[in-house]
């Protein structure tokens, strides 16, 4: 006897009376809801709801009112959050396929929903996006399990971004006929110096970004050994060379290679990441993940290390971007010069030119206030952190949010947020937001309250010992 096919119910979309919006949206969804769950669309009128709610309650301003916000808050983050994961599961937009096609963005996304008390599915129950699908996002190609970034089509990519890559391109063909931009050995001239070092920094024989700085500060410190047989005392020249530190070797290499690396790419990432979060920590997680074996969870550097390089890429950058803005200026006071030539005549023009070099200066300021994030940052965000982190209202709470994000992304993935007393975390990592900071500023200016000593020991910190320390005394006395 043939075993009989039960229909699928079928779920009709909710009617929606737009003159009386205010008062049916929430009767729709509920009964749609006795259905068989909520459509995407739904949800969307659910989110609308609630927050229409929040804001009448705001106005009430009683403690009740206040707990009621905090518990609509929770419902509607996890509604986005159950949004988001229907796009990623099945969706074929572009940052479905992107977070669902990549585990390192899905480990993310998931850290996000422990947050919300969401457990997620792993990565391997996903399923994989079709190349259609990737066609129609715009991806050109993805690794399957890789963590590395996907690559998007050119026409997602800046301008200024193609030109870099061209270059990128023209110095990875010309490697073909040039036995010296892998062979320090073969060396003959100072040109031939810079081009070599210029190509290492963008060889397509190593993927990872991080690891091309590294290996084209090593081929430096080899050129120079190379050359040591030829000073006055080989031996004292060898020492000195082998007492410079990858930060330093890559500091002379920044003076000698036009800005290519740190103009795109990771170099442009890891300065963008510092513009944005007006902190340096996010840059300094950036490398040190990308450094890091996931599954061992070892770093190849020492933070004070990846602090060092992190220094350098983004001074680097940020004075090649200022030199390349001074000389755009000098050109605009040229114009201004030959234009006063008959004032009266140019006026408006003159004054063109004039915002335009205003425009320029600010944005010189701005570039300035990025170096000084690498360089002596202080400590307001560190001593700040966990009133900005706790406020809304405070001026740093978006920044206390990024480098929070940056800081369990880096030394916490593994954690189960959830599960730890939330203010004894906060203080870790309020205590790895000044310890980070220690890193950039100079000896002087460091402060002992900051130390690895005060960390409390929750999760995936390398050789950190499972003890009760001075941050966790702290809270239990509080």
């Amino acid at each position: 006897m043939a075993k009989e096919t039960k229909k699928k119910p079928q779920v009709e979309a909710p009617i929606v009376d737009n003159a009386n919006e205010k008062k049916n949206n929430v009767s729709t969804i509920v009964d749609s809801g006795k259905r068989s769950g909520l459509t995407q669309g739904e949800k969307a009128l659910y989110l609308t709801a609630l927050q229409r709610r929040k804001e009448e309650l705001k106005g009430e301003k009683s403690a009740t009112s206040a707990s009621v916000i905090a518990g609509l808050d929770l419902i509607q983050d996890s509604t986005i959050l159950d949004i988001a994961l229907g796009e990623i599961a099945c969706g074929t937009s572009a940052i479905g396929i992107v977070i669902r096609g990549n585990e390192e963005n899905y480990e993310t996304f998931k850290m996000l929903a422990k947050a919300l008390h969401v457990t997620l599915p792993s990565f391997k129950q996903l399923p994989a996006p079709t190349k259609e699908q990737l066609k129609q996002a715009g991806i050109t190609s993805i690794e399957p399990g890789s963590s590395k970034f996907l690559l998007l089509e050119s026409n997602q990519v800046d301008s200024e971004a193609k030109k870099e890559k061209k270059k990128e391109k023209a110095l990875q063909e010309q490697a073909k006929d040039k036995d010296y931009l892998t062979d320090h050995t073969k060396i003959s001239s100072e040109d031939q110096l810079k081009e070599a070092l210029g190509f290492q920094l963008v060889n397509p024989a190593i993927a990872n970004p991080v690891d091309r700085v590294i290996t084209t500060a090593q081929f430096y410190r080899s050129y120079l050994e190379s050359r040591a047989e030829n000073a006055p005392d080989p031996k004292a020249e060898l020492d000195k060379i082998h007492g410079y530190t990858l930060s330093d070797l890559l500091q002379d290499v920044s003076t000698m290679v036009p800005p290519t690396f740190v103009s795109s790419g990771f170099g442009k990432i890891l300065g963008t990441s510092a513009t944005n979060a007006k902190s340096i920590i996010p840059a300094f997680g950036l490398f040190k993940r990308a450094c890091t074996n996931r599954k061992t969870n070892t770093c190849k550097f020492e933070d004070d290390e990846i602090a060092a390089l992190v220094r350098v890429l983004i001074v680097w950058r940020c004075t090649s971007e200022i030199a390349e803005i001074s000389k755009s200026i000098a050109e605009i006071n040229k114009n201004i010069a030959a234009l006063n030539k008959n004032a009266k005549a140019n006026t408006k023009a003159i004054e063109t030119e004039k915002n335009k070099i205003e425009a320029k200066t600010a944005a010189i300021s701005k570039i300035q206030d990025t170096i000084s994030l690498a360089v002596d940052p202080g400590f307001e965000l560190a001593d700040s952190f966990l009133a900005a982190y706790n406020n809304e209202d405070n001026p740093m709470h978006e920044q206390a949010l990024l480098v929070y994000k940056s800081i369990v992304e880096t030394y916490y993935k593994d954690v189960d947020i959830p599960e730890l007393e939330f203010d004894s975390f906060l203080l870790s990592v309020q205590q790895r937001v000044g310890i980070i900071l220690n890193l950039f500023n100079s000896a002087v200016g460091q402060r002992d309250d900051y130390s690895i000593e005060n960390l409390i020991a929750c999760g995936n910190e390398p050789g950190q010992e499972k003890k009760e320390t001075k941050a966790e005394e702290e809270v239990k006395n509080a």
